[in-house]
């Protein structure tokens, strides 16, 4: 394992490597001391991917190498574009156009909202305060994720990368599915520009044959590290992987559920999958 305090952990294979990167950006709990907001911190924690970590912590058992970020992503989230700013929350000028899209939601680069529509944050930010958060951990994190995506492309010709994360079972009211039921996994693939139907479909098939429902693109298409990296006619398949957290997560006390074993075998079942496929394509 290397260690990048405050940023990130990557765990490098512990068996005959293959060519898949498993990365969590959502699951991080360090909070900086400088974070503050006026909701509750159970309002700022429920937004985080917990236990992602765990759910995937076995893919180097399976020759993956796993990227997790130890930052919280409500302080800057490395699943969206740096300009990805509601422009509310500036202050004073902006050197370049932002490029508002779901942060016309609250749910941006800087959260404006929590997941079920509170403000979170206690005032405006300047270009340069935007800018320590994203040298100190965005760009930091999406360095060694590129770094470890070229390092295994170059070796194999070919990545199968997934971007693990997990959703409320119930659409919140500042996403585009508020108050319908979710699925018990979502798979993204940026309407098959990240990675390719085939690839996609196999993964949701795994899941399926593991008794869980499993949809494309419904409630979430994906999301910034799909779109930077996926490339699927240049070899990089990506997909985005969102797990309901009901079925291993008991949202109230935020600890885990009976569910918890079964949802990781299936986590496991998707990693051995992979690690077969790789390993027939490499030959």
């Amino acid at each position: 394992m290397f260690v990048e305090p405050g940023l990130f952990y990557r765990y490098d294979p512990v068996t005959l490597p293959a060519p898949i990167v498993v990365d969590v950006s959502r699951s991080g709990r360090e909070y900086p001391v400088d974070m503050r907001s006026p909701v509750p911190f159970t309002a700022i924690h429920d937004n985080v991917s917990v236990y992602v970590e765990d759910i995937w912590g076995d893919a180097p058992r399976y020759g993956a190498t796993m990227l997790q970020a130890l930052f919280p992503h409500m302080y800057i989230d490395a699943n969206r574009d740096e300009l990805d700013i509601d422009p509310d929350l500036v202050e004073g000028e902006w050197p370049v156009p932002l490029r508002p899209t779901v942060s016309k939601r609250g749910l941006g680069l800087l959260k404006s909202k929590s997941r079920y529509g509170e403000p979170v944050q206690e005032r405006k930010f300047t270009f340069a305060e935007v800018e320590e958060r994203l040298n100190r951990y965005h760009r930091p994190y999406h360095r060694e994720l590129k770094s470890i995506i070229d390092r295994v492309k170059s070796s194999y010709g070919f990545v199968y990368h997934l971007s693990c994360h997990c959703m409320s079972a119930i659409g919140a009211p500042t996403h585009p599915d508020a108050g319908e039921e979710r699925p018990d996994f979502c798979l993204g693939n940026i309407g098959e520009t990240s990675a390719s139907r085939a690839f996609t479909e196999a993964v949701a098939e795994t899941i399926r044959a593991q008794g869980y429902s499993c949809t494309i693109n419904q409630p979430y298409p994906g999301g910034e590290i799909n779109r930077r990296y996926g490339d699927p006619a240049g070899g990089v398949e990506s997909i985005m992987v969102e797990i309901n957290k009901k079925r291993f997560m008991d949202v109230k006390t935020f600890r885990k559920n009976d569910g918890f074993d079964s949802i990781k075998n299936a986590a496991n079942a998707v990693l051995a999958a992979l690690a077969k496929t790789a390993r027939q394509r490499i030959g």
